[in-house]
């Protein structure tokens, strides 16, 4: 019976996880526009970071917690799932339409930091140094980001305040703090212990629930993002999130967990995960290199090489 309680303990716990990460992303919109700050920062920097919320908690928790084979898997696992899977579901919904020079630089920059971070892998471990190096890349490179759009947009009006609103500002702010104590509190308490407990009793690797289970959950509010800029014919917002998810994925998230505690690369991540997660972002930047559209044809290739991630990693890779 522990371990059926363990499998609903884990569900219920992802459940609370995406719900309030979404009252998360509302409510700190909501109080980016009280303040008059630009949407143009909202929407490189705090919404961006709430959909990778659910990601950097359970990655900076399982850290803390010794958990490192969760916490590495989840960050490279999630950016398996952003870049192959999200996007392909994305472009099955409809397909992608954008202009490239918005998001090829930013594919890029993914790859830059995406070899960087292998390098860094490479002796078997990112200490807390190397941590601190990563976390520092991602606000350099998101600061730049924000800079040079404000540059652009100078002339762009802000957003005007509410000043008469103060009660609900003051809802907006508890909602803000209840949803980040539930995302919290959910992978502390709920899906961290239950996805371990599951993956001792079927004596698998905590690094394959990280990379599959954990890392498929924490993407699901890229993937709803995505899904339905793709309906609304939002290309550039649907790829450009996928790839500002996993610039923090890959240094802010990554680099945090290592501030917090030392993190063990194993064999798998290092010859494997990290290479195809490389691959597959460089595959994204050539379908888009001539094409202003990411078509079915490109979705399906997505989708199957993570299929065929994946039947690797349950059936050989960790055997």
């Amino acid at each position: 019976m522990s371990i059926y309680k363990d499998f609903i303990i884990f569900i219920l716990g992802f459940l609370v996880i995406i719900k309030s990460a979404d009252l998360f992303t509302n409510a700190a919109e909501s109080i980016a526009v009280f303040f008059k700050i630009p949407r143009v920062i909202i929407g490189l920097t705090i919404v961006s970071m709430a959909t990778t919320f659910p990601e950097f908690t359970v990655s900076a928790i399982s850290s803390f917690m010794g958990a490192s084979g969760i916490a590495v898997g989840n960050v490279t696992g999630s950016f398996l799932v952003n870049i192959s899977l999200v996007l392909a579901i994305a472009i099955f919904v409809g397909v992608l339409h954008f202009n490239p020079g918005a998001v090829r630089k930013k594919i890029i920059f993914l790859i830059c930091a995406s070899v960087f971070a292998l390098f860094l892998m490479w002796d078997g471990t990112v200490n807390r140094i190397e941590g601190l190096l990563l976390c520092s890349l991602s606000i350099a490179f998101f600061g730049y980001i924000v800079a040079r759009e404000l540059k652009t947009k100078k002339n762009e009006e802000k957003q005007p305040g509410q000043p008469g609103l103060s009660n609900l500002i003051i809802k907006e702010m508890i909602i803000f703090i209840l949803a980040a104590a539930g995302v919290i509190l959910s992978a502390k308490w709920a899906v961290i212990p239950s996805s371990i407990n599951i993956a001792h009793y079927f004596k698998i690797p905590e690094i394959v629930i990280g990379i599959t289970i954990v890392a498929i959950g924490t993407s699901l509010p890229e993937l709803v993002t995505a899904v339905v800029a793709s309906l609304k014919k939002m290309g550039e917002l649907a790829l450009g999130n996928v790839i500002g998810a996993n610039i923090l994925n890959i240094l802010w998230i990554l680099g945090f967990s290592a501030v917090i505690r030392p993190l063990s690369i194993d064999q798998q991540t290092k010859f494997v995960a990290m290479p195809l997660a490389i691959l597959f972002t460089v595959l994204i930047f050539v379908f888009t290199r001539k094409k202003f559209t990411l078509t079915k044809g490109n979705g399906l290739v997505l989708f199957f090489l993570y299929a065929g991630y994946i039947f690797y990693i349950i059936k050989f890779a960790y055997n």
